[in-house]
């Protein structure tokens, strides 16, 4: 630092530093070749251009531009990091079918209702005797006033125990050739017995279903001036009918079978079929009437009320004895259907005497 308090510029310095270098360079050359003499610059110059340069005024210094080394910094390659596409796995539900709840079915039993096949035959009317066959010995009757009779729906006052299949019918149908005991059973079978009004019961006497019809039954005076046998009533008759003389190997003549068949087909579902068909010929007949001897007592001309007057007859068959007289015997009484051996007795009694 001079002694002016300014600082000497670094670049004065290089200038003096350079003027000595080529003085020193200028003194070895001369002593490397004699005869030459040396032109040295005088020194004034150098130092005034050292000077010179050392007046230079510091604004106009300018530093050497500092150059500073390019750093390279190295460019870091991120990786390039390939991010796998999670896909998402397609999950396939699996079908869930509700199982179906199969509700069990309530089979209900079907009755099945057999084909009822009944045999046709003419019926045998000869030889009927109400007492081979014994009483029924039945207590419906016990405490039965007040309910209701199983063929017309009314009320029964007077009870009776009805044989659905009349004795003399099952005579006709073949009972002719049972034994007396045969004969009691089946009188005793509960099978074939109903409660009834009494008054239905003696109008319907041996009827079979042919033969008790609606026109029948308009001619009676039975139950105080007529009634009506209901649908229900008929379905049980044929019923009963068919079952029991199914059991018991019993006929049915042609009239019979049609009437039964015409019926049971307005029963609804539980009534059988019935297929009727001729009788097997049979190497048992009858036994032979024995023709009774000739009499002077000839019954004809009578009306309904005559016959009616006979105890037991009714009105339902004193019509049917006015349509069939005259009457020579009391075989042909017996003949008619619904009389039987006691009532032609009765009738041949009372007009023709013992």
């Amino acid at each position: 630092m001079h002694s002016d308090g300014r600082r000497r510029s670094p670049r004065r310095w290089l200038g003096r530093a350079a003027a000595a270098v080529v003085l020193v360079g200028a003194a070895a050359c001369g002593s490397l070749d004699s005869g030459e003499t040396a032109e040295v610059p005088a020194a004034s110059t150098s130092i005034a251009i050292a000077e010179e340069a050392d007046s230079t005024p510091a604004s106009e210094v300018s530093a050497p531009a500092a150059s500073v080394p390019e750093v390279s910094v190295p460019t870091t390659s991120v990786p390039q990091v390939s991010v796998p596409t999670a896909s998402a796995p397609e999950v396939s539900a699996p079908d869930v079918s509700a199982p179906s709840t199969s509700v069990p079915t309530t089979s209900v039993p079907t009755t099945s209702i057999p084909t009822v096949s009944l045999p046709v035959a003419v019926e045998y009317d000869a030889g009927y005797d109400r007492d081979d066959w014994g009483p029924h010995n039945s207590g419906l009757c016990r405490g039965a006033v007040g309910s209701r009779d199983p063929y017309t729906s009314t009320p029964i006052d007077t009870c009776n125990v009805d044989h659905v299949v009349a004795l003399h019918e099952a005579h006709q149908s073949g009972g002719w050739a049972w034994s007396a005991d045969q004969k009691r059973r089946f009188s005793q079978a509960s099978g074939n017995h109903v409660a009834s009004r009494a008054c239905v019961n003696q109008s319907k006497g041996s009827d079979d279903i042919f033969e008790w019809s609606d026109a029948d039954i308009a001619r009676s005076s039975a139950c105080g001036g007529g009634y009506s046998v209901t649908p229900a009533g008929r379905c049980l008759l044929a019923r009963v009918t068919v079952a029991v003389k199914s059991e018991w190997g019993l006929t049915v003549d042609q009239a019979e079978a049609n009437a039964l068949s015409q019926t049971l087909s307005g029963c609804g579902d539980q009534a059988p079929d019935l297929s009727a068909q001729p009788a097997a010929t049979t190497t048992s007949a009858p036994p032979a009437t024995t023709a009774a001897p000739p009499s002077a007592c000839v019954i004809a001309g009578r009306t309904a009320a005559d016959y009616d007057a006979v105890s037991g007859i009714g009105a339902v068959l004193s019509a049917r004895l006015v349509e069939a007289q005259p009457f020579a015997s009391r075989f042909e009484l017996e003949a008619v259907r619904g009389i039987g051996p006691a009532r032609s007795e009765a009738v041949w009694s009372h007009f023709c005497g013992p």
